[in-house]
């Protein structure tokens, strides 16, 4: 059973999203171009993006709708997973974005829903993976809340990077899949 409270499973989360807040507040109140440093695949200067790109948003639409799921996936991660949560959110922050970086179309990559699509696939998986009841739950209740997710990981809108969404995907049940023989996750 989990021994983390709820606000305290929120905690990296939140850390997470006040970086991102804190990004687009200066970029539109001055002028500061964070979004050039996205991730600009397979260039020297697309590498700071890995690091950058998920924290800067091309607008407040984009910033809100990865803001909320961030906080209840990590949260919901924090929470049931404690022991192997900080892993799975660094998976999912990290090599989510050096895959967009390797292999993703000439493109400015900016927002987090790569990160996003890790932390959901990875909740969604895990059940599946790992077949004890509390996980399986879990995995209901991400699939029922995030399940249309499955779409985005296909290119449609030029202006989406399905590829960081199928990268986060590729790292969420990868990580699901190796953390699912541990004994104990929290």
């Amino acid at each position: 059973m989990p021994k983390s409270s709820i606000l305290g499973s929120s905690v990296v989360p939140l850390r997470f999203v006040f970086f991102m807040w804190l990004c687009f507040f200066l970029e539109y109140n001055y002028h500061w171009n964070i979004s050039q440093y996205g991730i600009q695949p397979r260039t020297l200067k697309g590498l700071i993006g890995i690091f950058l790109g998920p924290l800067a948003h091309g607008d407040f639409y984009h910033l809100v709708s990865n803001t909320v799921p961030l906080v209840f996936l990590g949260a919901t991660i924090f929470y049931f997973y404690d022991r192997i949560a900080k892993v799975v959110f660094f998976r999912a922050y990290f090599w989510t974005n050096a895959l967009v970086w390797l292999f993703a179309r000439p493109a400015n990559h900016i927002g987090a829903s790569g990160v996003v699509y890790g932390l959901a696939f990875f909740l969604m998986f895990f059940g599946i993976f790992r077949r004890d009841f509390i996980s399986i739950l879990i995995s209901v209740v991400t699939i029922l809340l995030y399940g249309s997710i499955f779409y985005g990981v296909l290119p449609g809108n030029p202006n989406i990077s399905w590829e960081a969404h199928l990268g986060g995907a590729l790292v969420g049940i990868t990580s699901a899949f190796t953390f699912s023989a541990k004994k104990r996750v929290s």
